[in-house]
């Protein structure tokens, strides 16, 4: 993988987003906030880079590369804004965080 990501000529913003989220094992937000930017563009970001490195992996004819996760444990780590925008992000549902429970 560290060669493709090297091979997949990503921007910095990217790199960076990338190393925080992956290779540091943060959260978007928390990435988003060490980066002065805002959670959305760093889901832009690793969206774009990963489109890039799996470039990569077809050029070198490396096969179909799928990731597959299990998405009820993944929103359990997330706060209530990482959740919705993972859901808008990945399943098409939007949430409206304005209204409060009763």
């Amino acid at each position: 993988m560290h060669s493709a990501i090297n091979s997949a000529g990503l921007t910095d913003r990217q790199t960076e987003a990338i190393a925080w989220v992956y290779g540091a094992d943060i959260t978007q937000a928390k990435a988003a906030d060490l980066m002065g930017i805002a959670q959305p563009t760093v889901a832009e970001a690793i969206e774009s880079a990963a489109e890039k490195m799996a470039a990569v992996y077809r050029r070198w004819e490396y096969g179909e590369v799928s990731v597959e996760y299990d998405a009820q444990d993944m929103i359990a780590q997330l706060n209530s804004e990482e959740t919705a925008e993972f859901l808008r992000l990945h399943k098409g549902i939007e949430i409206d965080q304005t209204e409060e429970c009763a």
